[in-house]
């Protein structure tokens, strides 16, 4: 190989959401991966050398190849939430009459990487699977999709951030993203996750703190309207900002605004990786959080406006991690759904976190 070239082996663990994935080779771009390799390595790199274009924005200099082999068997149409079909648990897309977005996956995959600099190439090599380790790709990457690895174990060790997992087979491991995600946001309905109830941890959480969460806050304003409410605060907003939400019992939308503030990622990020032949979900929270602290916005209910609800002033994922962790889930669920086989998972689900702290 050339002293200037340097190349990996990847596995491709979950799909990723592709606008051109009905074409063979549709798979992660080098126009995603090169970007977001820069600005790891400008990060984690200190005096690794780098071009500034006039508008101050910075890169490395080097180029990157991928060769990937897909089939037409690996791609994947996904069904949109239109009533007519059992949509996907984590994509709603697909909605309007654009082009549609499909999964896509790689038998196999490689990148190459080239470059006359020698102190760049050596951060590439020494730093491309950490990169990996904390990375996704594509749509919807905060909830496992585009989740490639070096073909050999992950390394959690690479990972910035403090890491929890669970285990689940290969089959349902985005109905249970949904599901346990779902458990620690908004919480669990029967309607939707098979004849369990409980409520969020965010919200129990937020009690704890004696905090008044969104949710009761805003129907108190709205509904019965009551002015009059104690430390309210927006906690769900905290794992990524709902701007437009429906809330489908009372046919009402809530839409919140800030005159800075219209989109926030989620923090928490999962990347199902799998593992002698089951998928392992390990996730983690980023420090983002601390962008949306202490913001107000204002809340409306359909039409109706007059609601201004400020983010807590301090809030740490980890903090909140282990206050979920160590809840006592007999207690926060009601008994009468402990016979539920969504409650024996959930159970499951938190004593594998518990032993992989």
């Amino acid at each position: 190989m050339s002293q200037f070239k340097v190349s990996f082996a990847l596995k491709q663990h979950t799909p990723i959401i592709h606008f051109q994935s009905e074409q063979r080779g549709a798979t992660l771009r080098a126009t995603e991966l090169k970007p977001k390799f820069d600005s790891f390595l400008l990060e984690q790199v200190e005096g690794i050398p780098f071009k500034e274009n006039a508008n101050g924005h910075k890169s490395l200099d080097y180029k990157v190849k991928i060769e990937a082999k897909t089939e037409i068997s690996d791609i994947e149409t996904i069904n949109p939430r239109n009533g007519k079909s059992i949509p996907n648990p984590l994509f709603f897309g697909n909605m309007g009459d654009g082009e549609k977005k499909r999964f896509s996956m790689a038998s196999s995959i490689s990148v190459e990487f080239f470059s006359f600099n020698s102190e760049v190439l050596d951060a590439i090599k020494n730093n491309f699977e950490a990169f990996l380790a904390n990375t996704n790709f594509g749509t919807r990457q905060s909830k496992g999709f585009g989740s490639f690895y070096l073909k050999k174990p992950l390394d959690t060790s690479l990972i910035k951030h403090k890491v929890y997992s669970f285990s689940s087979s290969e089959k349902e491991w985005q109905e249970n993203i949904k599901f346990f995600y779902a458990f620690l946001r908004a919480g669990i309905n029967t309607a939707n996750f098979r004849g369990i109830y409980a409520k969020a941890v965010i919200f129990t959480y937020a009690k704890s703190k004696n905090i008044t969460w969104d949710k009761k806050a805003i129907k108190s304003f709205y509904l019965d309207n009551n002015e009059n409410i104690e430390n309210e605060k927006l906690m769900r907003d905290l794992f990524g900002l709902s701007s437009v939400q429906s809330w489908m019992s009372y046919k009402a939308t809530i839409t919140k605004e800030h005159q800075e503030i219209d989109r926030f990622k989620s923090p928490v990020t999962f990347k199902p990786v799998l593992e002698n032949g089951k998928m392992r979900i390990y996730f983690w929270a980023d420090k983002s959080v601390e962008k949306i602290l202490n913001k107000e916005f204002i809340v409306k209910f359909d039409r109706k406006s007059g609601l201004k609800l400020k983010t807590p002033t301090s809030f740490t994922f980890d903090e909140f991690f282990e206050f979920a962790f160590s809840l006592d889930l007999s207690k926060h669920i009601d008994l009468q759904y402990h016979s539920n086989p969504q409650y024996t998972k959930l159970v499951k689900m938190f004593n594998e976190i518990k032993e992989s702290k």
